[in-house]
């Protein structure tokens, strides 16, 4: 039969013929990127004031997806240059976010999974926005944990980086609403030894922070319809959004071949996934060393995590680095999992096999020695993933750990290379805001 005596379709059409599709005008509004300082002074740093408290409040529509901190960065170090531990959110070692004397959302050690996250799901567009903009690695080096080097004592530079925080940045894109009342992101900085990366034998390091300003697109609706029907919704129901947060849990193991149990006990509603790093504890906190970007399974041979009594995996993943009896493809394979964004099954990493295996370097190698070189180091880490379902549409996609009074745990095999290891597990979570009408938030984690 021809198909041309047939009568044509709208869908039958080809998109170069369907005229009669366009795009729908914007709702009238205006905006302005909006400037928020700190309200306790203008100098910090790792052993005086360490703590910045900026205080947000805006007359219309957060569109904090495009928000940014910047941050203005000092050599203190007496002698040496160092570099940046990852980017410029190495000076980061927790996030507040209060309201009213509540807090909002908490993100304790907060730079070793900023890194990961830049490793783990990222773009190589997105590696080299990193370094143009937050001075992240130079991409060209292989494995680079080293971000900008500040010249010795006087050298400063001033970066920006968004926050990797449910609340700010919520599932969406969404703004935060019209109405909200003022809120406060408290950042507390880790000390010198762990932000920065310093050169062999010198002085230990120390640095200065300043002109620490939040910056954000604020809108307003000047359609007196549209503006009508949020506030009515605003005022009767309140405004709902959600976003992915996590908790830290601390750990340690000990050296030499042994089963090892780590507690968890998670108490979540949504939880999405479990990311365990491991840090030896020699390096940890180490001026020489690359203490928030550096992590190894050195020593790990097998490992499972327990949840309400069942284990996840059903099948404990067995963990072999060496090349002789190589075997990763599973661990390697929840990490792909759990670091993936939502509505997708698997995440798009920078880390391949030799940075997924590989240990850290010695002191000799690890310090800041040349220009644009430092420590190479691995990017392995365990994780879990817990999501019930990929779909972006869906909320609470994770498993409830709070109605179940069983204790969480990870249990790790290990052989005789384990040395003393710190561990940290984050568990990411889905977090769900609610704004009632008098502009105060309550959160459901």
């Amino acid at each position: 039969m021809d198909n041309q005596a047939q009568p044509a379709t709208r869908e039958a059409l080809p998109a170069s013929m369907r005229y009669a599709l366009g795009s729908t005008d914007a709702v009238s509004s205006s905006t302005v990127e909006r400037m928020f300082e700190s309200n306790n002074g203008n100098v910090f740093g790792p052993s005086s004031s360490n703590e910045i408290r900026i205080p947000i409040q805006a007359d219309g529509f957060l569109d904090t997806a495009k928000h940014y901190f910047q941050f203005t960065i000092l050599n203190k170090g007496t002698t040496q240059a160092s570099a940046l531990d990852g980017d410029i959110s190495c000076i980061i070692d927790s996030v507040r976010i209060e309201m009213n004397g509540i807090e909002i959302e908490r993100l304790d050690g907060y730079a070793p999974l900023h890194n990961l996250k830049s490793l783990w799901n990222a773009s190589y567009t997105d590696r080299e926005m990193r370094n143009g903009k937050s001075g992240g690695p130079i991409p060209a080096i292989a494995n680079l944990t080293n971000g900008h080097e500040l010249a010795a004592a006087t050298g400063s530079a001033t970066f920006a980086v968004q926050l990797d925080s449910g609340f700010l940045m919520g599932h969406h894109k969404k703004a935060l609403p019209m109405g909200l009342n003022a809120f406060t992101v408290v950042i507390r900085l880790n000390t010198a030894a762990v932000a920065l990366i310093g050169a062999h034998n010198s002085a230990a390091p120390d640095y200065q922070i300043s002109n620490a300003r939040f910056y954000c697109p604020v809108y307003q609706l000047t359609d007196p319809n549209v503006l009508a029907q949020y506030r009515q919704a605003a005022g009767t129901q309140g405004i709902t959004w959600s976003g992915d947060t996590n908790k830290l849990y601390m750990g340690a193991l000990t050296a030499g071949a042994s089963t090892q149990v780590i507690q968890l006990n998670d108490r979540s509603l949504s939880l999405k996934g479990f990311v365990t790093v491991l840090r030896p504890s020699a390096t940890y906190n180490n001026a020489q060393r690359a203490t928030n970007s550096a992590f190894n399974l050195t020593g790990v041979s097998q490992f499972h995590y327990s949840i309400g009594g069942m284990n996840y995996p059903q099948v404990p993943i067995d963990l072999t680095i060496a090349d002789a009896g190589l075997d990763i493809s599973r661990a390697y394979d929840q990490c792909l999992k759990t670091f993936a964004s939502a509505g997708y099954a698997h995440s798009e990493p920078l880390i391949n096999k030799a940075k997924f295996v590989l240990a850290d370097a010695a002191v000799t190698g690890s310090g800041l020695t040349i220009a644009g070189q430092g420590a190479v180091t691995g990017q392995g880490a365990v994780c879990l993933d817990t999501r019930r379902f990929d779909s972006d549409r869906l909320a609470m996609v994770g498993l409830n750990t709070a109605k179940s009074a069983s204790p969480n745990t990870l249990q790790i095999i290990g052989t005789g290379d384990m040395v003393a290891t710190t561990t940290n597990t984050y568990a990411i979570v889905e977090a769900e805001y609610i704004m009632s009408p008098n502009g105060s938030v309550r959160v459901s984690v």
